[in-house]
């Protein structure tokens, strides 16, 4: 029996010379002088002295590479799916705003295409065969209009008086009055010379460019009671400074409503003029060539009357194309 050393490792075999553990040399394992038999010794545990298997190397062979290790690739990431409501809100909201924008849209064209209509119609309407005066047109729709020319003598009171003269002459109707006096001729006592909630114009001038100072123009409302004129008076003086006032005739006196007021509407010397009065129910606008230039109020409730012309001073005065739209 031998013995080494180093790691006190036994070997029965008395071939070996060298420990097989930590090839020390080993000694025969006989006693020594010190040695204590009751001594427990501690052994190391036996190691593994298999020797591991010869592996067998072709040089001209290749060894086959390595095989890569398992591999599973992940999953792809699912992509989020994203709600569609938030698309199809807004794209409702915008089709609301585009629809409201084309209703305002339309609603604008109209409105501007019925304004150029009415302005068409204003424009339209000869005031006088001799000029071309602007109107101004109702703007109901449902207005009936009855038109005299004066191509027939169908107003009465023609001829000299001591008030002045009247006369027809080439489809007009011409008047004058004494100096310092006036006249106001009513139309015939027919319904369609009557201006209840009527539009009434006439195209009117001065034939020799000397107007009547004291004012020319239209009647509306007149009537006859006890033989006294009662009626509203739109008059107007083309001169050098173009003015116009309206007259209230009473129990036979004439009082002016409110002074004489300049208009650069109206048109001076022989030039044609258009003088309007729209009545509804109480209310008298007045326009001149197709501008609006005064309202007054029928206090005296002259309802019933019918139209008529006024001239004063001696100046020639003619009148043509009376329209009453009803």
């Amino acid at each position: 029996m031998k013995r080494c050393p180093q790691c006190n490792r036994t070997y029965t075999d008395d071939a070996l010379s060298f420990c097989l553990d930590d090839g020390s040399p080993l000694q025969s394992a006989g006693a020594p002088s010190s040695f204590d038999p009751s001594a427990t010794v501690q052994y190391p545990q036996p190691r593994e002295t298999t020797p591991q298997p010869t592996i067998a190397y072709n040089p001209g062979q290749q060894q086959p590479p390595t095989p890569p290790p398992s591999w599973s690739p992940m999953p792809p990431v699912q992509a989020q799916k994203r709600s569609v409501w938030p698309w199809v809100l807004g794209i409702g909201a915008v089709l609301v705003f585009m629809g409201i924008g084309v209703v305002i849209l339309i609603l604008a064209i109209a409105s501007v295409a019925n304004d150029n209509n009415n302005g068409g119609n204003n424009n339209n309407r000869p005031a006088n065969r001799n000029a071309n005066a602007n109107t101004n047109a109702n703007t109901r729709s449902d207005l009936t209009t009855f038109t005299d020319d004066f191509s027939t003598q169908s107003w009465g009171g023609t001829g000299p008086s001591q008030f002045g003269n009247v006369w027809y002459k080439d489809e007009e109707y011409h008047m004058h009055a004494t100096k310092g006096g006036y006249i106001v001729m009513y139309g015939p006592d027919k319904p369609e010379y009557k201006t209840a909630n009527a539009t009434v114009r006439i195209g009117l001038r001065s034939v020799d460019g000397d107007p009547p100072v004291t004012g020319y123009g239209l009647v509306v409302h007149g009537e006859k009671k006890d033989g006294k004129l009662e009626d509203y008076g739109f008059l107007i003086y083309n001169g050098d400074s173009p003015k116009y006032k309206i007259v209230l005739h009473k129990g036979g006196n004439e009082t002016s409503i409110g002074d004489w007021a300049s208009s650069s509407a109206i048109r001076s010397g022989t030039s044609p003029n258009q003088i309007e009065v729209r009545i509804r129910d109480t209310k008298l606008d007045f326009y001149i060539n197709g501008q609006f230039v005064t309202s007054i109020t029928d206090t005296e409730n002259y309802k019933n009357g019918r139209v008529g012309l006024y001239t004063s001073d001696a100046g020639e005065v003619a009148f043509d194309d009376l329209e009453i739209s009803k």
